[in-house]
């Protein structure tokens, strides 16, 4: 009988910690589907990871200031978080083009049923 609850015990805790993985709702965790809860959420992802970005950068920077790095391997992990952060910041643009186009749009249609 103890077996048995243990038995049961066990599964009910594997489905616990397996259930995470095999959920529908998996994806609300991947950023390219974040579009989906909202344009501002997305923003602010971007907004955080281009900070993030810019600290790996100082930090970097001052790790070979301090002899603990090569030149090259400086310019070569530099050189990749610079197009790092500049693929986030043209992110961050292309977002707030979208969001003009989309108050451009309201604004023209709610002049346009003012008008009718």
């Amino acid at each position: 009988m103890e077996l048995l609850w243990v038995g049961l015990l066990s599964a009910a805790a594997l489905a616990f910690v397996a259930y995470p993985l095999v959920s529908p709702k998996r994806h609300l965790y991947f950023v390219d589907d974040m579009l989906g809860g909202g344009e501002q959420k997305k923003l602010a992802y971007l907004y955080s990871r281009r900070g993030v970005v810019y600290d790996n950068i100082r930090d970097l920077d001052n790790e070979f200031q301090m002899g603990k790095l090569s030149e090259e391997d400086h310019r070569r992990l530099r050189d990749g978080l610079m197009a790092e952060a500049a693929a986030v910041v043209r992110a961050i643009d292309e977002a707030h083009v979208r969001r003009e186009i989309e108050e451009m749009i309201e604004r023209d249609a709610r002049a346009r049923r003012k008008i009718t």
